[in-house]
Formats: structure tokens, C-alpha cells, sequence
């Protein structure tokens, strides 16, 4: 036999192979398709090619199954929608809906010729639908315990606000530091002079607790006792006095470098020295021509004399910090005031001596300035008290 001859026998029957291993492979696999709108049912059919099949009343052409993929070709319009992978349960779009693959047994439908006209209606097509048995259960798996974790909050992005030193210490000197009394002679307003006093003290503040102390080396008071009657005048002079506070005041609001806080403060403040008294007696004189005239004959007296208050203050402050220096002003109500004095005045019987505030309140306002840790301040008072105060201090 001719070598050509063999040569192309060879390829005939290598053709034929392939044809056949074709025709085997693509004999289609069984599915029907789910409407997932209202689970409507189509099919079951063989999907292969040249198929002509019906879903949702519109005829398609199966064109490929190659590979496992299917694609589906619209006999109204020419439109081609896929390729679909023919697995079970595989979602695809075909013409204006989705579609769920449902695959059948192989024997579920019956194969006719490719060739055979395909006039299958809407009404052949819908059958009854097809309901899935349910998945198998999966096996439990066992999940090791977890420790339990402790929940973190979110962290707030804004800048917290600066807080305040835990203990400070500051000294000062005021050279003015007066206070407004009304003073009453054996329960009598006599008069309205002021305390007049020149101070040195210490403030410490620790967590919101405030203590202070202070030292007066100077002290005097005039006009405790105007001019009337038999006393022309009364004053304390040459005195000294001390005054200690404490108490606590609590931040309420704080925004931006700004601070709010309302606290209490007791305060215990004392004065001695010399209660010097003027008075005048009047005698009737005759000269030797008969003549009545008046004579006066100044006295000053001198006694001890101690003033005690015990007061205590509802403070409101406001304070502005930035990181190097600040603002504040402090208003300060008095609810009680309480004033003993010990010393009387002499004027034919000894006349008691009282005290009162005239005014409830203060109003503090300042500024500081602070360098490495140390500050210096400067803060005047007015209202029941006029004080100037300056000094420095640090913080620990």
C-alpha cells in the first residue's frame, strides 16, 4: 500500500476518534432553570449544542458547552447571554431575568433528534417546579475557647484639656490689704473705718484641695468711734494679725484652655493691738471777776483689743491657661460672717464694741506668667476687700 494512501487512512480514523470522544462529551448535561423572582420552574433540559429550549416564553439556541460553561442564544432577538458554568445551583442572567441551574438526573428527559423541529410552547415548558432536597448538614466544628477580651472605648481625637498642676506652692506680699467694717459702740453704728493691713502669705493647692496662710506685721483701723458726745475718737493702732483658709474647689466645665470651677473656703481671720480712745471732759470755771467760762480737758486712753471673723465663702472662678500664661477672676459670696471682739470703751461705764461686713462679696481678677516650672502672678481685689497682691511660686 502506497504511503500516501496509509497517511491519509490514518487521519480518517484519527478524525472519527475525535468525533466520537466529541459526541460523547458533549451530549449535554440535564438541568432546569429557577425563576428567582417567583420560583418559577423551566426545563428540565439537555443542555448540548444546537438545543433549542424555552425560558420564560422565549426560545434560546444552546451554542457551546465546551469546558463546562454554556451560553444561551436569543432566537427573537439574536442575543447571546453567558457563558453560564453548568453547576448546581449556579446563578446566570438569561434575557430580562436571573436564573438558578438546577441539575437533574440524566434520565429526567427524553433525548430526541437534534434534527426534530422544536415546537415546544410556554405552557409545554412550565412543569411543575422542581423543589432541591436540603443541603446536608455540616459537620460541627469545634471553636477553641477565647479569652475574654477587655473593650477598649475609642479614643477621642480632640486634645484633652490641660490639667492642673498635682501640688503648688505660692508665696506673695499684698501691700494693700484692707477691709470694710461697720463698727457699732454698745450696739450702736459709731462708725465705718477700714481694717488697714500689709501682708505677706503662702498658698498651697493639691488636687483640687486650697489652704492658705498669711501674716499682717502691720494693722491699723481708725474712726472705729467718731466724734460725739463725751469720745471724740477711737482706733486700734500698733497691731498685728494672722488669717489661715482652707477649702475645695472643683472644675465644672472645660473647653479649649477655658476652666470653670465652684468650691467652698472657710477662713479665720484675727487682729490685736492698741484700742486707743479720745475723750473730753468739760468743767465750769469763775475768774475772779465773776466770769463762768467752760473748760475742756482732753483724755487718751489706751487698752488691748482683739477683732476675730470667722467667715465663710462660696467661690466661683473662670480662669483661661494657655502653656505658658493665664487669666482668671474669682467672685467670692459671703453667706456667713461672724465678728467677735474683745476691748470696750470707757466713757462713765464701759461701752461694748461690735463689727459687722457691710458687704458680702469680692471680686478677684489676675494674670500669671510661668516659666521651667515656676510662675509669677498679680491679682487685685475689690468690693469688701481691697487687696493688691504680687508673688511667685512652682509647681511640683
Amino acid at each position: 500500500m502506497p504511503p500516501s494512501i496509509l497517511i491519509h487512512k490514518t487521519r480518517s480514523f484519527a478524525a472519527a476518534v475525535i468525533l466520537l470522544f466529541a459526541s460523547l462529551s458533549f451530549a449535554g448535561e440535564v438541568f432546569s432553570f429557577q425563576n428567582l423572582r417567583d420560583s418559577s420552574v423551566f426545563g428540565p433540559y439537555r443542555l448540548r449544542y444546537g438545543e433549542k429550549i424555552n425560558i420564560g416564553g422565549t426560545t434560546y439556541e444552546v451554542l457551546t458547552t465546551s469546558a463546562g460553561r454554556v451560553s444561551f442564544k436569543s432566537l427573537s432577538n439574536g442575543v447571546i447571554y453567558g457563558p453560564i458554568q453548568t453547576v448546581d445551583k449556579r446563578i446566570g442572567v438569561i434575557g430580562n431575568g436571573s436564573y438558578r441551574l438546577l441539575e437533574m438526573p440524566d434520565d429526567s428527559v427524553t433525548t430526541t433528534p437534534s434534527h426534530a423541529p422544536h415546537t415546544s410552547s410556554a405552557a409545554d415548558t412550565r412543569r411543575e417546579p422542581f423543589v432541591p432536597q436540603p443541603p446536608a448538614m455540616p459537620e460541627l466544628i469545634e471553636v477553641p475557647e477565647q479569652k475574654p477580651q477587655t473593650l477598649v472605648p475609642p479614643q477621642d481625637l480632640r486634645p484633652l484639656p490641660k490639667t492642673e498642676a498635682v501640688f503648688r506652692i505660692l508665696g506673695w506680699y499684698a501691700p494693700i490689704d484692707n477691709s470694710s467694717v461697720d463698727w457699732k459702740i454698745d450696739s450702736s453704728k459709731s462708725g465705718d473705718g477700714e481694717i488697714e493691713r500689709s501682708t505677706i502669705g503662702a498658698d498651697v493647692e493639691w488636687n483640687n484641695w486650697i489652704a492658705s496662710a498669711s501674716f499682717s506685721p502691720s494693722v491699723e483701723c481708725g474712726d472705729i468711734a467718731k466724734g460725739g458726745g463725751t469720745i471724740t475718737g477711737a482706733s486700734l493702732e500698733d497691731g498685728i494679725g494672722w488669717s489661715i483658709a482652707g477649702g475645695y474647689r472643683r472644675a465644672v466645665l472645660s473647653e479649649g484652655g477655658w476652666t470653670a470651677k465652684i468650691g467652698l473656703r472657710g477662713q479665720i481671720r484675727q487682729e490685736s493691738g492698741d484700742l486707743s480712745v479720745q475723750s473730753v471732759s468739760r468743767f465750769d470755771e469763775t475768774d475772779t471777776n465773776g466770769v463762768v467760762s467752760v473748760r475742756s480737758v482732753y483724755r487718751t486712753r489706751t487698752s488691748s483689743m482683739t477683732v476675730r471673723e470667722l467667715s465663710l465663702w462660696i467661690d466661683m472662678e473662670i480662669s483661661y491657661s494657655s502653656d505658658d500664661w493665664g487669666l482668671y477672676t474669682l467672685l467670692s459670696f459671703q453667706p456667713i460672717s461672724e465678728f467677735s471682739v474683745s476691748g470696750s470703751i470707757y466713757s462713765g461705764g464701759h461701752l461694748s464694741i461690735d463689727a459687722e461686713r457691710p458687704l458680702p462679696l469680692d471680686v478677684t481678677a489676675g494674670c500669671w506668667y510661668g516659666f521651667n516650672g515656676w510662675r509669677i502672678f498679680a491679682d487685685i481685689t475689690l468690693a469688701a476687700d481691697t487687696r493688691f497682691r504680687m508673688g511667685c511660686g512652682f509647681d511640683l
